[in-house]
């Protein structure tokens, strides 16, 4: 009985002290959003379109398109102007991906792509590209999970470091996230991440540099290249993400947004 009780008490203490490590990141994790303006901020903005450049420095190639966003709903739209990377190279005319909510429409020419591969494609760029401009206001979404672990020190400074994993039917993919959260700043410089839903289980290393565009912090220049989980690159060839011509509140619904989108 006694061993029992022991093996009782032990347990409650590690459950304990699971709890307090979940709590402390996740406290850890609601300073970074509000570090970058908060929520709250983010939606009162209602809508956004933007300039997105997807360049692979090594052979030089880019994917450039008007991204518009509705941030209720997480509504997706972009109009390509330039396909040599991933927005589906090898297929001719005017590309546009349409997600409203619930289902991604890919069209070539106004006609809609019904290919299984070339349509997963569109509705995945669809997902991600929001994603990456959202990403610091979604770090507390349900079914987020968190774990603190061990600082690490880059270029001379202690980095808090937060893992971060998604539960079951939250997002497109089971990915795992390293986030490297400056001491000083509360905001993420670089984080560790995998790309599940384009066949990538390997790690990536993303660095991030920050703009101020109406009172809140957006990521408008990221990097990533190949490295392992302990944030070593194991190549140095790196993948640039851009994002230029910020505007806000356009008044973008979803009748318009395809509107907008062709005439700028």
């Amino acid at each position: 009985m006694k061993r029992l009780s022991v093996e009782i008490v032990l347990i409650v203490l590690i459950s304990f002290a699971i709890t307090l490590h979940a709590q402390d990141a996740r406290e850890l994790i609601t300073k970074v959003v509000e570090a970058n303006g908060g929520v709250n901020a983010l939606h009162e903005l209602k809508d956004v379109s933007f300039t997105y450049t997807f360049r692979i420095t090594e052979n030089n190639t880019v994917d450039v398109s008007k991204e518009r966003y509705i941030f209720n709903g997480e509504i997706s739209y972009a109009l390509y102007t330039e396909r040599q990377c991933y927005a589906l190279p090898q297929l001719t005319g005017t590309h546009t991906q349409f997600f409203d909510g619930t289902k991604t429409v890919s069209k070539l020419d106004d006609k809609v792509i019904t290919e299984e591969q070339p349509a997963y494609i569109g509705h995945a760029l669809r997902k991600t590209n929001y994603y990456w401009f959202t990403m610091m206001f979604k770090l507390l979404d349900p079914g987020v999970n968190h774990k603190l672990l061990p600082a690490r020190e880059v270029d001379g400074i202690s980095y808090n470091i937060v893992e971060m994993t998604f539960g079951e039917n939250v997002g497109e993919a089971s990915d795992r996230y390293i986030l490297y959260i400056n001491p000083k700043t509360y905001r993420v410089d670089q984080f560790l991440y995998t790309a599940v839903g384009f066949g990538v289980t390997q790690p990536s290393l993303m660095k991030v540099e920050y703009e101020k565009i109406n009172g809140i912090y957006l990521s408008t220049y990221r990097k990533y290249a190949k490295a392992d989980w302990d944030g070593n690159v194991v190549k140095e060839v790196w993948t640039e993400q851009i994002t230029e011509n910020v505007k806000f509140n356009n008044g973008f619904d979803l009748e318009n947004i395809a509107f907008f989108a062709k005439k700028y």
